[in-house]
């Protein structure tokens, strides 16, 4: 997720107002908008302008009553950020560390969260790492990747895997010609044998977590909208869905606290569950 201020002609929001959407978001999301005032009055512009409200009291009015309509709310104030081959030294690692380490157990089978997974490239981008990495062994290795983000335009675009030439601009020539097809509009599309890999669903970091297990999480770039408190509740639950030996990847601009982190510390963004 990305935030930024956009716009300039819009309804100003009074201070309960303000609050109210504050803890609402922080509380249900866990995002911290208590610095985004601006941003606010300016994504949610169109939705009043569209609803044919005056003020910010009608529509929270209708968002309290009506809880369709979250979903449009949320997707306005947050944006989905991503492109292929972002941070790639995490690729590297799980090519050339994780997924050695995990046969080197006579494991063949390898099942991985990517949380917060915006339009597609990060799960995508795991499930052509995987590929790469076990070459003709693929076929005899059981590969499920879960990919969750809490909204639904995001979820949208990553289902139709569809992209602008741009955003290969990072990927290798070979993981362009084996992994993505160019389309008649000039687009690039996955390639069916990685799509079929991945499963999206909308999710909620907030919620209790489903009780499936994974030997790798990557949770990139999405707790640094949230506090502190927020983001180590959020880590301690992903290590309660860690499987003995797996790893949690996180952005490099983020951090975690050593005093706090029940992971090991392998580099910076890179943890490991080892209690053995």
């Amino acid at each position: 997720m990305d935030f930024s201020e956009s716009g300039s002609n819009f309804v100003r929001l009074k201070d309960d107002e303000f609050d109210y959407i504050v803890k609402f978001v922080g509380g249900r999301y866990g995002i911290d908008l208590s610095q985004k005032r601006k941003l606010i009055e300016a994504r949610l512009a169109s939705e009043l302008k569209n609803n044919g409200f005056k003020s910010y009291e009608q529509y929270l009015s209708m968002l309290q009553s009506n809880p369709a309509a979250i979903d449009s709310f949320l997707n306005k104030i947050t944006t989905n950020y991503s492109y292929f081959n972002r941070e790639m030294e995490h690729y590297d690692f799980l090519m050339r560390a994780v997924i050695p380490e995990i046969a080197a157990r006579k494991k063949n089978t390898l099942s991985i969260w990517s949380a917060g997974c915006s339009t597609g490239e990060e799960p995508y981008n795991i499930a052509m790492a995987v590929d790469s990495a076990l070459g003709i062994k693929r076929s005899s290795w059981s590969v499920s990747i879960t990919a969750t983000d809490v909204s639904t335009r995001a979820l949208t675009a990553a289902r139709k895997a569809e992209y602008p030439e741009s955003e290969l601009s990072s990927m290798a020539p070979d993981w362009v010609k084996n992994y993505m097809t160019k389309l008649p509009n000039g687009n690039y599309q996955v390639c069916d044998n990685i799509r079929r890999v991945v499963a999206f669903s909308q999710f909620n970091l907030m919620d209790p977590f489903p009780p499936h297990m994974y030997d790798v999480i990557f949770c990139r770039n999405v707790m640094i909208y949230f506090k502190q408190a927020t983001s180590q509740a959020i880590i301690n639950k992903f290590y309660q869905r860690t499987n003995e030996g797996g790893y949690l990847f996180i952005g490099h601009s983020e951090s975690i606290s050593h005093s706090d982190n029940p992971y090991k510390y392998v580099k910076p963004s890179i943890f490991h569950k080892v209690t053995k």
